[in-house]
């Protein structure tokens, strides 16, 4: 099944606002079977203080019921050529697991695809997002940390946090962009060889396997200016095809043309 996992909306505020239907129409085009929408899910209250950088980030709860009407009404007119599933991304905040659990139940019933991502992590006085600006991540978390590998250090040890939580899920649990932290890699210090080896992530991808999660095989960062490349970095690859962990392809478009983009990538790591 061709099937692209990882997609947003016209109603995601750092989009291009192009609508929903035309990136449907161009999955078709392209020749896809099934096609997620996961738009960023609300945000715990107090995460952001400045309302709308807040709208740049997620959903408000008050726009759900038009989103999931949104999605119904995209199903009724391309439900023959094409299968959408319905579905949220969802931002883990480690010792916030109940907010998490009540935002899948208010969804319940409405969710067909749930992708679980990190993009805030303990910075200086709040959670912090590590890919918002180069600057908050070299204020917020590289300053509060005081070197690039305590970051990473950070950063891995909330993703395995949110690996242990026995989050009840609608769906395959999956992994969003595993390698988001480096997404500014091009602007600082590499972290130490150690940090970035096959065996450093050996105990985090065992976990993931026998704790039945899938990734996101997320070409996005194929596309950002200090970074270009895949967020699934070579050893982090290496234990995936070691291990047989799941994968499903995630193009992370926030604009039509993004659709499908480098979905030759993902077909020649699964066939090799």
């Amino acid at each position: 099944m061709k099937w692209d996992g990882h997609t947003h909306s016209q109603f995601c505020k750092h989009g291009s606002g192009e609508d929903t239907a035309l990136m449907i129409e161009r999955a078709i085009l392209l020749g896809f079977d099934r096609y997620s929408v996961v738009e960023h899910a609300p945000l715990p209250d107090g995460i952001i203080e400045d309302p709308e950088i807040r709208r740049d980030f997620g959903l408000n709860w008050e726009e759900l019921e038009d989103y999931f009407s949104h999605l119904d009404e995209l199903k009724r007119v391309y439900g023959r050529r094409i299968e959408i599933l319905s579905g949220l991304e969802i931002d883990f905040f480690a010792g916030m697991e109940s907010f998490t659990a009540e935002l899948v139940d208010a969804c319940s019933g409405k969710l067909d695809d749930v992708i679980l991502s990190l993009h805030f992590i303990q910075g200086k006085d709040r959670f912090q997002a590590l890919d918002y600006q180069p600057d908050v991540f070299e204020k917020a978390l590289l300053d509060y940390y005081g070197t690039i590998d305590e970051v990473h250090r950070a950063y891995w040890r909330a993703l395995e946090h949110m690996i242990d939580t026995g989050l009840r899920l609608p769906s395959t649990k999956r992994i969003g962009h595993l390698g988001l932290i480096n997404k500014f890699a091009g602007l600082f210090e590499k972290p130490a060889d150690e940090i970035r080896s096959i065996t450093f992530f050996e105990p985090l991808f065992r976990k993931i396997k026998s704790k039945g999660w899938a990734l996101d095989f997320n070409v996005a960062g194929l596309n950002q200016k200090w970074y270009q490349d895949l967020y699934l970095t070579a050893p982090m690859l290496f234990w995936i095809a070691k291990l047989n962990i799941d994968l499903v392809y995630g193009s992370d478009a926030h604009r039509v043309e993004a659709v499908g983009q480098y979905y030759d990538r993902f077909l020649k790591f699964t066939k090799n």
